[in-house]
Parts: C-alpha cells; structure tokens; sequence
C-alpha cells in the first residue's frame, strides 16, 4: 500500500488535468457560439497555450502514475469473503453512548472512506471526470433548444441545463452508497467493525456522509465548467451555496434507496440493475433537460410529480431570476419533499441494518 502523499498527489494531478480537459473541451465545442469565449480566446491567447502545454503534461503524468499503481500491485485489493451478516454475540463490543462519540466515530469513518478513494487513483480519475462530460456534451448534444427556452433563460441552454445536470450527476452518485455498503459486507470489514466499540449509527453516517462530499466535489466541477462557459447564477456566490446545499440534501435522501437495496439484497449486480432502472425513467421524465412546455402532454402530467422535476426547479429558480413566479415557494416545496423522502429512505435504511448486525 503507497503512502497518502503519494495519493493526494496523485488526486491533485487528476483533479488538474480533468479541469483543463474540460475548459480545452468547452472552448473548442462553443467557441462559434459563445461571445464571451470568443472574447476570452482573443485576449488570452498566449495563456491558452501554456494551458494547453500544462495540460498535454499533467495527461501524460497522470496517466503514467495511474498506470503505475494499477500495474505495481501497490493497490491491495481485498479477497472477497463469505457475506457474514452476524457475528457471535460475546464478540462484540457495546459501543459508547453519546452525541460526542456518534460524531467523534463518524469523522473518522469518513476520513477512512476517503482515503479508501485516494488509494484508487482509477476510481478517483473517472469519479471526477464525469461531470467534465456531462456538462460538455449534454450542453452540446441540445444546444438547439435554447431557441426554444423561456425569456428568463435568454436562449442560453448551458445556463438553463446546469441545473438538470448537476441533479442528474447528484442521482447517479447516490447510488454508488449501496454497492460500497455491499463491499464491506463481502470483505468483512463491516463484522470487524461490529467487534469494536464504534457507534453503530457512526458507520452509516460514516458512509453517508463521504458519499455527500463527493457529490458537492463533482457539482462544483460542473458549476466551474459552466462559469467558464459562461453560465453563472444570477444570484452569485450565495447562489452557488444554496444549490450545492440543495444537491447534498438530495444526495442524502437518495442513498437511503441505495444503501437500503445494498443491504436487503447484498448485490452490488442488484443495486446497479435497479439504479438504471430508476435512473433514466425519472430523468427523463422530468424537467431536467426539457422545459415543462416542451414535454408530451402525459410526461408534463408525470413531471409535476416527479421529485427530480420539483427539485430541477428549485435550483433553476436559483440559477435564473425570473424562472418562477415564487421561487421561495419552490424551493421550500422541494426542500419539503426531499425531506419526505429522506424520513422513508433513511428509515427503512436503519431498520434493514438493524437487522443485519443483529
């Protein structure tokens, strides 16, 4: 196993290179219809290409260091052990009581889960160039819609499709809370941690928590590609805050429905096949890419209800004044669902692990 320095250099050099990957890709797709990149690219000229030269570099190291901990065998990749969903009872440690303790546990299990990512420098490269693609190429693929927009977008499509994508990359991630929980049930590290006197309720949280981090991480790659292409909120810093406030609260919801699947089924195979399957049906049928005016009639009866279309609205309400009449009311509307949906998920998740480290 190589040491954390080598990790976080290994993470900086992935999350540089994504970043500059990204802006080449933005630059060179909407040059001939951005303004603002157009004026960007003539006055910065001599800047682009030290850009460019720094980015053919940072590639080459990172892939060079990615290749070398994917081939050294430095990576240690555990066996894959029987599933033991209980433990005799005379092992395991009673864990301590006490606010201080849930949370004292649960800074140190997020910090484990991270530094879990770090050591996958492949993980980590894909984890965090998969907002660079979707904001490049969605934007792209339905530019033509911007013609179609209402007058609050301005026909910019990249202002109005930021909101749908940073969702969409938010509703993607959470999903990947079950198939990690299934991976602590087949390697036994989760038995071993029922040997110590962890908080119980510390290990969910734990897992929960790292999950909400890497979500805000990948939504502020997104934003910062969309201010490069020119798409900012209209209501500034505060604005950003309360979107990524928005995306994290929707993250947490949505792994319970994960880490519920993970943990009834304990098949990372299961947890993918109905993630897809919830994925794309809710995506699109919501206002995430589209707005409301240009849906089927039947899919524009769905959206309504659709918690992807309510939540989409608030962060668009944040995104472009004048998006709806009363963007207090929607967003406290969404905030109210997710809140409804975080009560049944996380619930249901606490029950099912009770009945596994039972």
């Amino acid at each position: 196993m190589y040491k954390a320095s080598s990790s976080v250099l290994s993470a900086a050099i992935a999350f540089s290179t994504i970043i500059l990957i990204g802006e080449s890709l933005a630059l060179i797709l909407d040059f001939s219809n951005n303004a603002f990149l157009q004026q960007y690219v003539s006055s910065n000229t001599g800047l682009l290409g030290l850009q460019i030269g720094v980015l053919a570099i940072l590639a080459m190291g990172a892939a060079f260091l990615v290749y070398r901990r994917a081939s050294s065998g430095s990576v240690i990749l555990d066996e894959p052990e029987r599933v033991v969903t209980s433990a005799p009872q005379a092992n395991i440690q009673q864990p301590a009581q006490g606010g201080f303790k849930v949370l004292s546990d649960t800074r140190h299990l997020f910090v484990r889960s991270l530094k879990k990512l770090l050591r996958n420098p492949i993980l980590l490269f894909f984890s965090l160039f998969q907002p660079v693609i979707f904001i490049v190429l969605f934007t792209q693929l339905f530019s033509s819609f911007g013609a179609f927009l209402p007058a609050a977008a301005k026909g910019d499509y990249t202002k109005f499709a930021v909101a749908g994508i940073v969702l969409q990359n938010g509703f993607s991630s959470a999903f990947q809370s079950g198939t990690s929980m299934v991976d602590d049930l087949r390697s036994g590290f989760l038995v071993k941690m029922l040997a110590t006197p962890v908080s119980r309720t510390a290990i969910l949280l734990g897992r929960i928590s790292t999950d909400m981090f890497r979500m805000v991480v990948q939504s502020s790659i997104i934003f910062f590609l969309a201010f490069l292409l020119g798409a900012y909120p209209d209501t500034g810093v505060p604005g950003y805050l309360l979107m990524l406030a928005t995306i994290a609260f929707f993250g947490l919801a949505w792994s319970g429905i994960s880490l519920s699947i993970g943990l009834k089924t304990k098949s990372a195979e299961t947890v993918f096949g109905i993630a897809g399957t919830l994925t794309f049906p809710l995506l699109f049928m919501s206002t995430a890419l589209v707005p409301a005016e240009r849906l089927p009639a039947w899919m524009r009866t769905v959206s309504q209800f659709n918690p992807i279309s309510i939540t989409v609205d608030a962060i668009r309400s944040t995104m472009l004044n004048g998006w709806v009449s009363n963007p207090a009311a929607t967003i406290l509307t969404a905030y109210g669902v997710i809140a409804l949906i975080g009560v049944v998920t996380i619930g249901t998740t606490l029950y099912l692990f009770k009945k596994v480290i039972s």
